[in-house]
């Protein structure tokens, strides 16, 4: 079509035909007609094209990405929790089990329809980051006007735009722009004095440095915010009133020193997601025998409250450390936990006790990570596993580990760290039938070779391996067709047999 001069344009219109290919001839030669009167504007024609066809929740999700600076990456999983604690989403259609699913389901429409543009891709196929074009943002700010373009940029996308709080303020200052975020600090404490203040919903304050107890405490005062980030602050220690936040869905002390949740028995009932944990870099080993293994990394996460049976609408809880076993057993009574990341002391029994509670969420569970501080080995008959779980991450335990992972048959990704396991534990992950992604990290393999037989691996699309046990890695043909990226770390290393074997 001679209408469409840009790149953009022919990617909306091609979008709007993968949508719905069964569209009426005369619907087709009205739009063309339309936009050939209008081939100055073809991407905004189309655009609102695209947006009219949309259900109003959908709408309302694709105006909320106004709220972000033009060209800010926007990471996928934290917008989704958002759009829930905005109410947003409010209802689940056919196929959704909760508001999390139907936030997916209305997120991949956008990417469908040709608004979102993915940015960083998982090694399971997930889009984890994205960005909007900018003709798009244009759009959806100006066209359909959701928000005030005088907002400050660089606060948009952390204050809810449904909280009714303004945050329109004097020219930017020099400190106000200071990536540290003291600016915003300022920012916060002006806005405490505000009426509205107590009625903001959602507050993320990632990678803000200098946050004090006061800050804190102003926060503990917002008793209707559903969504708190402190992701990537300095933050070392929550204050008790955290507990008076009775509408909080979603806590993200990610990358932070918050080792405990201000009291042994804080209670946050309608708490959804508590995302803990975090990861140092790199430390030398000095026992290691080899360079890819003399660097270590540490992990340490938040520990489990002992009121955990009470939240019992978690639908995420990761990581949390285990200081004692009787924690455990509330853990199996969180009936909608979707993901689940632990670590624990190295206890045969705690490990025991652990697989004990997860076959009571084999209905709800998605996301494993189990991670002990030493070297366990798994004994004796293993429960059954979660028909629905997707991704299993396994840190120093080891086995007969291999056996319980053969029951997974929903399995997209499988991270392995100081398994020790051997070619038939291969065998078997060989045969999971839709496992994209597998990493064998630090002596997770004992075996020098890595061999992938013919009819194995039919689903496999990434393959990480860092170590200094595997020295060579062969594909027989027929093995591993859907290749498309191999990372591996090594020390000594023979060419990689049979490269010649994958798709192209």
């Amino acid at each position: 079509m001679k209408c469409y001069h840009d790149t953009f344009a022919l990617q909306l219109f091609l979008h709007l035909l993968y949508v719905n290919p069964h569209r009426a001839t005369a619907e087709l030669e009205t739009l063309c007609r339309v936009l050939e009167e209008n081939r100055n504007n073809t991407a905004k024609m189309l655009l609102m094209v695209c947006y009219n066809e949309l259900p109003s929740h959908h709408k309302s999700c694709l105006m909320y990405l106004s709220i972000f600076p033009q060209g800010h990456i926007i990471m996928r999983a934290d917008l989704l929790r958002r759009w829930v604690c905005e109410g947003l989403i409010t209802k689940r259609s056919a196929g959704t089990s909760t508001l999390h699913d139907q936030a997916e389901r209305i997120f991949d429409s956008l990417v469908t329809r040709g608004f979102i543009c993915p940015g960083e891709i998982s090694s399971a196929g997930k889009i984890k980051s994205f960005t909007l074009n900018s003709i798009v943002h244009d759009f959806i700010v100006t066209d359909v006007g959701f928000v005030d373009t005088s907002s400050r940029p660089e606060l948009a996308h952390r204050f809810s735009i449904n909280s009714g709080v303004a945050i329109q303020e004097e020219p930017l200052s020099e400190s106000d722009s200071d990536p540290s975020g003291h600016g915003i600090l300022t920012t916060i404490e002006s806005l405490t004095e505000s009426d509205q203040w107590q009625f903001l919903k959602v507050l993320d304050l990632r990678g803000c440095k200098g946050l004090q107890k006061k800050h804190l405490n102003s926060i503990c005062k917002i008793l209707l915010l559903k969504y708190l980030s402190l992701r990537n602050t300095d933050v070392a220690e929550l204050p008790k009133d955290i507990e008076k936040l009775q509408c909080l869905q979603t806590l993200d002390i990610r990358q932070t020193a918050v080792r405990v949740l201000a009291t042994k028995s804080v209670v946050l009932p309608m708490l959804k997601h508590l995302l803990a944990g975090k990861r140092d870099s790199p430390t030398p080993n000095n026992d290691s025998e080899s360079d890819t293994d003399r660097f270590e990394e540490s992990f340490a996460a938040v520990r489990l409250p002992r009121s955990i049976r009470r939240m019992e609408k978690l639908e995420v809880l990761s990581h949390v450390e285990v200081a004692h076993s009787d924690d455990l057993t509330d853990v199996g009574k969180l009936l909608r936990l979707r993901k689940l990341g632990v670590i624990l002391q190295g206890k045969k029994e705690e490990l025991e006790l652990l697989f004990q509670q997860i076959e009571k969420l084999k209905g709800c569970l998605r996301s494993l990570s189990i991670q002990m501080d030493q070297h366990t080995k798994s004994e004796g008959e293993l429960p059954s596993p979660p028909k629905n779980l997707q991704s299993l991450n396994i840190r120093s335990i080891t086995g007969g580990l291999y056996l319980w992972i053969a029951g997974h048959d929903q399995l997209t990704k499988v991270t392995l760290s100081e398994t020790g396991l051997g070619e038939e534990a291969l065998r078997i992950l060989g045969q999971l039938r839709i496992l994209r992604c597998l990493r064998l990290r630090r002596k997770s393999y004992v075996e020098s070779q890595l061999k992938f037989k013919k009819e194995e691996f039919k689903s496999l699309k990434s393959l990480v391996v860092e170590g200094s046990d595997i020295t060579s890695i062969t594909f027989e043909t027929g093995a591993a067709p859907k290749m498309e990226m191999i990372f591996w770390s090594f020390v000594s290393m023979e060419i990689p047999s049979g490269l010649n074997r994958l798709p192209s």
